[in-house]
């Protein structure tokens, strides 16, 4: 019986910490797109590279859709998910995300905005780091999966 409510207490905590980083996330994604429309620092960028920007952006709004569709939400799956965006990238959220950061303001040309990606990426890159010794931990083909997949 102890353990049950041991087990329940952790749930409600990850819950409630869960919760709390949904917040965080919210208020840094808002900060940011407020960011894009509000930089005060205006690049005037070649059209050929500002519509790049939006073809980066497009690219990383379709990989991160994609991948949330394969995922089937935040939940932690027993098995290693191989199928669909997983079967080419390890991290195809972290991507589609970087490649929205950047191309973004790249399209907006928002110099402020487009330096600030510098530190998402980075994020992302010490977040995926982090996922992928737990996911060795947890799934022993792991290592295999990695030699077939980029990022």
């Amino acid at each position: 019986m102890a353990h049950s409510l041991e087990a329940k207490k952790r749930i409600q905590l990850k819950e409630k910490h869960l919760r709390r980083i949904s917040v965080l996330v919210f208020v840094y994604w808002f900060a940011w797109f407020s960011m894009v429309s509000l930089d005060p620092f205006k690049a005037t960028l070649p059209s050929w590279l500002a519509y790049s920007g939006l073809l980066l952006f497009l690219l990383g709004v379709f990989f991160f859709v994609w991948s949330h569709k394969g995922a089937k939400g935040f939940a932690e799956k027993e098995y290693l998910n191989t199928t669909g965006a997983y079967s080419k990238v390890r991290h195809p959220i972290y991507l589609g995300f970087s490649f929205w950061v950047v191309g973004l303001p790249i399209f907006t040309q928002s110099i402020a905005t487009l330096a600030s990606s510098v530190i998402w990426v980075l994020h992302m890159a010490y977040w995926a780091r982090l996922e992928e010794k737990k996911l060795e931990e947890k799934y022993p083909q792991y290592k295999e999966y990695k030699k077939h997949t980029w990022f």
